[in-house]
């Protein structure tokens, strides 16, 4: 059964596009090389794990064909789903975390002009019927921080007026409409950075290290509108085709859906930062609450996974009963010291896939916006997988 999978033209053509994939590396050479390389929208809110949108392109423009559905279960921001709809597909998906929903689906779909300027009216009177100004010993969320605490981040009526808008938009929430969810994921953006557009004093645009600084005001929705406003203008839409954004566990998938063309994903590697970590002010404001910082292992796989990877022998489960016959299944994973994830994952996958191919590419040595990866990550790797 095996040798004569092997010797069928769509894995042939499959396993060889993938070899070529890995011999060229095409998301390392220019144009797509560049920083910035890519749809301005992969940008709409910065997001430390992301993965790099050149990689999505290619991986979307090699395996998968106009047209049809490519789904990712633990989506992040969006980046592969919204390649997808760039690329003529159409792009699903899926996470457990609120701010990767919220960004996920702003970019989903094409926000209208005129919902967006009238929610930017609704959430300003909001903010000026309701604000509250605290006195330094009473201010909300005091003892709440990772690398600072979050009140040291904000002039008080900032931190005032942040309070107020994170309430509006988490009263629309889980209903938040595209046009919400675009402002919001604005919002999300301009919350902490280290140029005028952010709304924290001095710190980093994808980890809010402790800041520094004078404690300047800033206008919420003024700088909400701004990045509203310079987002609009950009990015090329010709091809795009509107995808669909899905707020759950991706356990619970194969209830969802079925008959999807391709999955491609890339999984929390092993060992590495935990992404509400990094992340832990932009999912603040998008409704965590301290608590839910320390409950985080318990509901994600990036936790359940490092007490076992026989988790994911549910994960390749959900995916076989979701992908139509002959689907693919492509994952971009990460080798540490301590697990080759690829060679693990190959084995608990071989009861619902085919191993087409495995490739690793060395990163010790790259950094993304000036950032080194601080986990134990040494490789990336991509496992090509086809459906049994």
């Amino acid at each position: 059964m095996i040798n004569s999978v092997k010797e069928n033209n769509l894995y042939i053509d499959y396993k060889e596009k993938a070899i070529e994939f890995m011999e060229t590396l095409p998301y390392r050479i220019k144009p797509y090389s560049s920083r910035n390389w890519g749809h301005p929208w992969h940008s709409l809110c910065s997001y430390q794990g992301k993965l790099k949108p050149a990689i999505a392109y290619h991986l979307i423009n090699l395996f998968t064909n106009e047209g049809d559905t490519v789904l990712d279960p633990m989506s992040g921001v969006g980046t592969i789903p919204f390649e997808a709809c760039l690329q003529g597909r159409i792009g699903i998906g899926n996470d457990l975390s609120e701010m990767a929903y919220i960004v996920t689906k702003a970019k989903l779909k094409r926000p209208n002009k005129e919902k967006v300027f009238k929610i930017l009216v609704e959430l300003e009177n909001f903010i000026e019927n309701l604000k509250v100004s605290y006195q330094n010993n009473e201010l909300p969320y005091s003892g709440f921080g990772m690398n600072g605490k979050l009140p040291e981040y904000f002039h008080p009526e900032t931190y005032s007026e942040i309070l107020t808008a994170r309430l509006f938009f988490l009263n629309r929430m889980p209903n938040l409409s595209t046009e919400e969810a675009f402002v919001f994921s604005c919002f999300l953006h301009v919350l902490h950075g280290n140029r005028p557009y952010a709304l924290s004093r001095n710190s980093h645009p994808l980890t809010p290290y402790k800041p520094t600084g004078e404690f300047i005001y800033k206008n919420v929705v003024e700088h909400i509108t701004n990045k509203v406003n310079l987002s609009l203008k950009k990015g090329n839409w010709d091809n795009f085709v509107e995808g669909q954004a899905v707020f759950g566990d991706l356990f619970d998938l194969d209830k969802k859906f079925s008959n999807i063309d391709s999955i491609i994903t890339s999984p929390p590697f092993y060992g590495s930062i935990r992404f509400y970590v990094n992340n832990w002010m932009r999912l603040w404001l998008s409704g965590w609450e301290p608590e839910d910082f320390k409950k985080a292992d318990q509901k994600f796989l990036e936790g359940k996974q490092e007490k076992s990877l026989d988790i994911n022998i549910r994960f390749f489960n959900v995916c076989h009963n979701i992908l139509k016959k002959d689907g693919k299944l492509i994952l971009h994973l990460g080798k540490s010291d301590k697990c080759d994830m690829a060679a693990e994952l190959s084995k608990l996958a071989k009861p619902f896939f085919y191993v087409v191919y495995k490739g690793n590419e060395n990163v010790e040595k790259l950094e993304k916006h000036g950032v080194r990866d601080k986990g134990r990550t040494t490789e990336h790797q991509f496992l090509f997988l086809l459906k049994k």
